[in-house]
């Protein structure tokens, strides 16, 4: 919806920060900033707007480990 090539949401005309998230590889290369503002933060999504839980943010922080 937000980090997308071309975005869906209503609010971005492009990724925020030029960060797209459509492969593997663009969350492997971003990995540390979604640790960061998903995991760490939950600052990500934007307001919580999909209402991710903790579980989902923790899963996508094991994930995020096991790629090292």
């Amino acid at each position: 919806m937000c980090h997308a090539k071309k975005p869906t949401h209503e609010s971005f005309q492009e990724a925020p920060k030029n960060v797209t998230l459509e492969s593997i590889n663009d969350l492997r290369r971003y990995a540390p900033l979604i640790m960061a503002q998903t995991v760490q933060n939950k600052a990500m999504p934007l307001g919580n707007q999909t209402v991710m839980t903790d579980a989902e943010r923790e899963k996508i922080g094991q994930w995020i480990r096991a790629q090292h």
